[in-house]
């Protein structure tokens, strides 16, 4: 049973979308900010210290916790439809993984669409991966993660790693990534009306053309699950049971699986799409952060 600070959480978001429907769409620039307003104000743990840093020509952020165990770290892509978040309104989640996984995180501020449509955010995934290779981090301690569209940008960085024969990371440990940009899993219209964060194709619909653009959406780069997964790092996946991207997470495992991968599947049970923005708020979205971070841990 989800807690009573879940639900109030979710009650509130569903108010929010109620008094919205029926409306003119916002523009983005009204998105981003509301973006912004809702989660750079979340609570961050005392101790950790945050650090600006050019990560090979892109904007990054060192999240350090107290205590690091060796050179472990961690590389976040956050989420936000490849159209809206930043550093700030993934610090709150940040900063516990590192605390939890005993890791730097290497928070990154990839470029964002439409301005800067794919393969902008993979490219600069990919220059912060070999900024930190180069500025003394190990593939071997390090892990790759990301939530929504940051999960599945972190898998076509694995897939494109793999395919130029480069350093893969220790492990990835994708939430709720968001692995098909042509809305073809059944969760898509199955969950529409049980994701309070996510309403399915209408809502998704405007972030795959401001960031696919030119490129087709089936690309494996653009959407992970067309993909081929042999021969990629150890993996876990993280998603919640009322998500309409339930089934972009489903086919990943099986695809890892058919492929004789290493993957380990963590559905949660009534969770919503990436509850872990909830930090400091419910218990279940520490509760995640913590299952993720020991796996990281373990890994690294």
């Amino acid at each position: 049973m989800p807690s009573d600070a879940y639900n109030a959480a979710v009650a509130a978001l569903k108010q929010q979308m109620q008094e919205s429907a029926g409306g003119p769409p916002p523009d983005l620039a009204t998105t981003r900010a509301g973006f912004e307003a809702g989660y750079s104000s979340m609570p961050v743990p005392d101790g950790v210290s945050f650090t600006s840093v050019d990560a090979g020509g892109v904007p990054a952020e060192w999240v350090t916790p107290p205590e690091v165990e060796g050179n472990r770290t961690i590389l976040y892509l956050h989420g936000g439809g490849y159209v809206v978040g930043s550093l700030n309104t993934h610090r709150h989640v940040v900063s516990r993984m590192a605390l939890a996984a005993k890791a730097r995180v290497l928070n990154v501020d990839y470029r964002l669409a439409p301005e800067n449509p794919y393969p902008a955010a993979l490219d600069d995934a990919m220059a912060a991966w070999q900024w930190h290779l180069a500025n003394g981090g190990e593939a071997a301690h390090t892990a790759i993660s990301g939530d929504s569209a940051g999960g599945g940008l972190a898998i076509a960085l694995c897939m494109k790693l793999r395919d130029e024969d480069l350093p893969l990371p220790a492990c990835a440990a994708p939430i709720s990534p968001w692995t098909d940009l042509t809305f073809s899993g059944d969760s898509m219209t199955d969950r529409a009306d049980r994701d309070p964060l996510l309403a399915g194709a209408d809502g998704l619909s405007g972030m795959v053309m401001a960031y696919a653009q030119s490129t087709d959406a089936s690309d494996p780069y653009v959407s992970p699950v067309f993909g081929t997964f042999d021969n990629l790092p150890p993996m876990m996946i993280q998603v919640g049971t009322e998500e309409v991207l339930y089934d972009d997470s489903t086919r990943v495992v099986k695809d890892i699986e058919n492929a004789n991968g290493s993957v380990e599947f963590r559905p949660w049970q009534d969770m919503m799409h990436v509850w872990h923005l909830l930090a400091g708020v419910a218990p279940e979205a520490e509760e995640g952060i913590a299952e993720l971070a020991a796996y990281i841990a373990e890994q690294t």
